[in-house]
C-alpha cells in the first residue's frame, strides 16, 4: 500500500528578541553541550530487519544500472495499515507485533495456524509484515521513480508491487524457498471472507475504497491474496531489473 500522509507540523512563531536570547544561551552552553556524549541509538530488531532489506533492495537496483533518488527511511509506528510506503516522509511505516490490538493478533494467530511454515503468531507477523512485504512497499517507490505509476490503477499498482517483491526475493539468498513462503502467505488469505458487497465488482470496489480498505486488515488481506496470485502467474517471465526500470 502506498499513501500520501497529509498532516503537517505546527508552525513555530518566535519574536526577534526571543531568538537573540536563545542564541546567546546556546552560545554560552556550546562547550558544555559538545562535551556530552551522544547516546547510542537504541537497538530495535524490527527497524533493523526492515532497514537491512531496504539496503539490499537499493543495492540490487544499483546493480541493475539504475539509481533511486534516496534510500527510504524506516518508521515503526504500528498503524492500521501494518506496512505502507509514505511519500511525504520518504519512509516505510512498519509495525511491531507487541503493539497490535487483540483482534489483529487473533487474526494473525489463525493465519499462522493455517500457514505452511509452522510459525508462531508472532513469527508469522514478522515473516509477512517485517520481511516478505518490505520489497512490495519499495516496489511502489521504484514505480514512482521509473514512471510506471503514471496512469496506473490502484489494482495494477498492487499487483506490480507484488511482482517486484517476488522478483527481489528470487534473487536473494534462500530464494529457493520463496514458493513455500508464498504458499504460507496465501493459504489463509484465500480463505478470508469476500468483503465486496453483493452487486459490486471486486476491481471497481477496490478502486473506490483503496485508502479505507488499507485500514481493514481482513478486507485488505483478501485483496492481497488475490493480488499475490495474479503476481505469481507473471513471476516466471519477470525480471527484477526490468521491473525497476522505466516501462
Amino acid at each position: 500500500m502506498v499513501l500520501q500522509n497529509k498532516r503537517f507540523g505546527a508552525f513555530l512563531g518566535l519574536n526577534f528578541r526571543r531568538v537573540i536570547s536563545l542564541a546567546a544561551i546556546l552560545s554560552a552552553l556550546s562547550f558544555t553541550l559538545s562535551s556530552v556524549p551522544t547516546p547510542a541509538k537504541e537497538a530495535d530488531p524490527v527497524r533493523e530487519a526492515v532497514e537491512a532489506i531496504t539496503q539490499r533492495f537499493m543495492a540490487r537496483v544499483k546493480a541493475c544500472g539504475r539509481e533511486l533518488p534516496y534510500t527510504p527511511g524506516v518508521v515503526i509506528d504500528s498503524r492500521p495499515t501494518l506496512i505502507a510506503f509514505y511519500f511525504d516522509d520518504r519512509s516505510i511505516h512498519a509495525s511491531r507485533w507487541s503493539e497490535m490490538p487483540p483482534p489483529v493478533q487473533g487474526m494473525i494467530a489463525e493465519w499462522a495456524r493455517q500457514g505452511t511454515l509452522g510459525l508462531t503468531a508472532e513469527g508469522q507477523f514478522a515473516e509477512v509484515f517485517n520481511s516478505l512485504l518490505v520489497p512490495h512497499e519499495l516496489g511502489h517507490f521504484a514505480a514512482s521513480v521509473s514512471g510506471r505509476d503514471k496512469g496506473q490503477s490502484f489494482w495494477d499498482g498492487e499487483v506490480y508491487a507484488n511482482r517486484v517483491a517476488i522478483a527481489f526475493w528470487k534473487g536473494e539468498t534462500g530464494g529457493e524457498h520463496l514458493e513455500k513462503r508464498l504458499m504460507n502467505y496465501n493459504r489463509f488469505l484465500d480463505a478470508l471472507p469476500n468483503p465486496v458487497p453483493v452487486g459490486q465488482q471486486p476491481r471497481a470496489w477496490f478502486e473506490a475504497n483503496y485508502e479505507s480498505l488499507g485500514n481493514d486488515p481482513q478486507a485488505y488481506g483478501w485483496y492481497q491474496g488475490l493480488f499475490m496470485r495474479e503476481a505469481r502467474k507473471a513471476a516466471e517471465r519477470d525480471d527484477f531489473c526490468s521491473l525497476v526500470s522505466p516501462p
